[in-house]
């Protein structure tokens, strides 16, 4: 079993922005898309419907991970094994198995490490002009704080909250969130324990760990999934626009 262990990445806010991801199809034409979630033998990707690329399931692509910190652009041979459309129609999501995984671990792990840090899953930040509400309820007491959202995953949460609360949010305990992500109708009630808090002037950064929901408790991992996917869609456009943008400068100069 340890040998088929899936060995997850992290990919950060800030690594997400200095790791550019793209796939090219079997006619030779790159596509830029958004990561989602990265582990040792496979990836998920994502893009809006819009620009989503023509590709077929068990058909083999071409993974492309470029950042300053490679000397020259990973690429990997994969396969399409999954294509599945948002409830909404927007956006769509592709999971790719890498290809010939056991042959090129040795060769391709290191420079995935260099790239990401090891974690479990992909977090992203909220948008630099939105603030989301987060209510924290330590559970078996009545007390409560409010804070704000710092990144999310669907494995963990980073909120900001006031350092006036420390003493009661001590890491072990139980704990309840409960956020209204953008564009959702319902909000996310979220089982955690605290994991560390750390102090910046009069903020405080806490990061809690998602528990699994109690029974018939509504697990919230479609909902943190959705919001991730719009997230990093939005950073691979936003990188594009400005990748073209310096090109375009640079030519003309």
């Amino acid at each position: 079993m340890s040998d088929e262990r899936r060995q997850h990445y992290r990919v950060s806010p800030s690594a997400a922005r200095e790791v550019r991801v793209s796939i090219r199809d079997n006619q030779g034409t790159s596509h830029v898309v958004g990561l989602i979630d990265i582990s040792a033998g496979g990836v998920a990707l994502a893009c809006t419907v819009d620009e989503a690329p023509h590709v077929k399931l068990m058909e083999e692509i071409s993974v492309i991970f470029d950042s300053d910190r490679l000397l020259e652009p990973l690429t990997i041979q994969s396969q399409v094994r999954h294509i599945k459309v948002s409830d909404d129609d927007i956006n769509i999501m592709y999971g790719v198995r890498f290809v010939g995984w056991a042959e090129q671990r040795q060769r391709l792990a290191p420079k995935l490490r260099a790239l990401f840090n090891e974690r479990e899953a992909v977090r992203v930040d909220p948008r630099e002009d939105e603030t989301i509400d987060v209510e924290l309820v330590i559970n078996g007491t009545a007390r409560s704080a409010q804070g704000s959202l710092r990144d999310i995953s669907v494995l963990g949460v980073g909120v900001w909250v006031s350092t006036d609360d420390e003493p009661f949010l001590v890491a072990g305990k139980p704990i309840e969130l409960t956020i209204r992500l953008p564009e959702s109708e319902e909000e996310l009630h979220i089982e955690a324990e605290i994991r560390h808090m750390q102090p910046f002037g009069e903020q405080a950064r806490l990061g809690v760990e998602i528990c699994e929901p109690s029974a018939g408790a509504t697990s919230p991992r479609k909902g943190i999934t959705g919001y991730v996917m719009t997230r990093q869609i939005e950073i691979a456009r936003i990188d594009a626009e400005r990748r073209r943008a310096m090109e375009s400068y640079y030519r003309s100069n």
